[in-house]
């Protein structure tokens, strides 16, 4: 069908907001095959890991430490894109009902990154001091009272029971709001926005627990003698900030190959570098607030996390998350043009997106490399090749359905949505 026509019934739609969707939804709402080339970053991602199955057979400690940064990075974004879509119900949002497709398809990845923890068991050991068991034995040199008394949560039986809840949790929820919202596409039920809200209340609360705990877990038992109680929102803060990005991102792809265009606008963008925006400063917020307590308090075993990011080069990075994961992107998208400009927000997605592996990696990397700083190839083929995967599961869903829950009732709004 000729551009001119879906512009046409376009236009028909904004005017008539209550006409039958069924023929819109032919015209404008389906994806285009050449749009959702899922195999593209498929064949990279793969290539990736492949190669970095060669680091591992040479350097297995690097390579567990890099690929679990990288499932961690998409596993932020899983994350972020349920919080996105159980905020989205629970506060009845109209802008972003165009867009709400887009995080839908990612939550569906929970099933594939559970998949992509096996390495991660394989390497609990390089990974995590405290499954090493002459640090409980009494009688042995390396006995450490400290992890000792934490030995009924930290141990690996326990770890991995944890694991198995939090992707049935979160593949759960994203199972029940994913079906219910693809179902009123097909039958028009009105009562699905009920139903979703109801979900998302209870899954709200459920998410938010198991976020919290799963980055202690995955990122903070890294080094298991330093705690915060803030961690959470941290880790929070940073996973719904890139997954505002990542969801630009995959708009602005799609219009690019002609897809969704009129449909998601600059006023949807203007709302997405909002979020952005807004988030960028709440991310600087809780990372101060928890180096300021820190500081503040100044306990040993709460101070000595941060002097190892403070030597050693690591000072390096910790200026260069300051400067490039908050002044630079707090300038840049003050202005207002700045968030409906789409070669703006373009950059700035992948910008964050890049800061939010930097982030994880600046975390995880000095329990590592204590004594100096730095990057391994591995750092980039295991991020790059499992974000390629994740992106590649992420498309290829966009590609089954259409790309706009073309039955929700307020749909018509969020067509017609302006900025005030």
């Amino acid at each position: 069908m000729s551009n001119s026509v879906k512009t046409n019934s376009l236009s028909l739609w904004i005017l008539d907001p209550l006409r039958p969707t069924a023929q819109y939804a032919r015209e404008a709402f389906r994806p285009d095959g050449k749009v959702m080339a899922w195999f593209i970053p498929a064949g990279i991602g793969v290539a990736l890991l492949v190669v970095s199955g060669v680091g591992w057979a040479t350097n297995a400690k690097q390579f567990y430490f890099s690929y679990l940064v990288g499932w961690a990075f998409c596993l932020s974004l899983a994350l972020g894109s349920l919080f996105f879509v159980l905020i989205h119900h629970l506060t009845k949002a109209k802008w972003s009902i165009v867009v709400r497709r887009i995080p839908e398809a990612l939550i569906w990845s929970f099933p594939l990154l559970a998949i992509l923890t096996i390495p991660i068991l394989f390497g609990m050991h390089d990974l995590f001091h405290w499954t090493h068991h002459e640090i409980y034995d009494p009688a042995s040199p390396q006995y450490d009272p400290i992890l000792a008394g934490k030995q009924g949560y930290l141990n690996t039986t326990f770890f991995i029971i944890r694991l198995v809840v939090y992707f049935t949790a979160w593949t759960f929820i994203a199972h029940r709001l994913y079906t219910v919202s693809l179902r009123q596409d097909v039958d028009d039920d009105v009562s699905a926005g009920a139903r979703m809200r109801k979900v998302s209340a209870v899954g709200l609360v459920l998410t938010a627990v198991t976020t919290a705990f799963a980055s202690y877990d995955i990122l903070m038992s890294l080094d298991p003698h330093w705690f915060s109680t803030i961690f959470g929102v941290y880790f929070f803060a940073a996973s719904f900030l890139t997954a505002h990005a990542l969801i630009a991102l995959i708009v602005i792809t799609i219009q690019r190959n002609r897809g969704l265009r009129g449909v998601i606008t600059k006023e949807h963008f203007h709302d997405l570098g909002k979020m952005m925006f807004g988030f960028t400063v709440f991310w600087a917020y809780i990372a101060f607030s928890q180096y300021m307590l820190i500081w503040y308090g100044n306990l040993p075993e709460e101070t000595l996390w941060y002097r190892h990011r403070l030597e050693h080069g690591w000072e390096y990075h910790s200026a260069a998350l300051l400067v490039a994961h908050f002044i630079i992107p707090f300038w840049v998208l003050l202005p207002r043009a700045a968030k409906r400009s789409i070669p703006v927000m373009s950059f700035m997605a992948v910008w964050f997106l890049i800061m939010n592996w930097f982030d994880f990696h600046w975390i995880a990397m000095p329990v590592l490399h204590g004594d100096h700083a730095g990057f391994h190839w591995l750092d980039f083929t295991c991020w790059l090749g499992l974000f390629g995967v994740f992106l590649a599961f992420v498309m290829y869903r966009l590609g089954r359905h259409s790309l706009v829950p073309q039955n929700d009732p307020h749909l018509g709004k969020s067509l017609n949505f302006t900025n005030i």
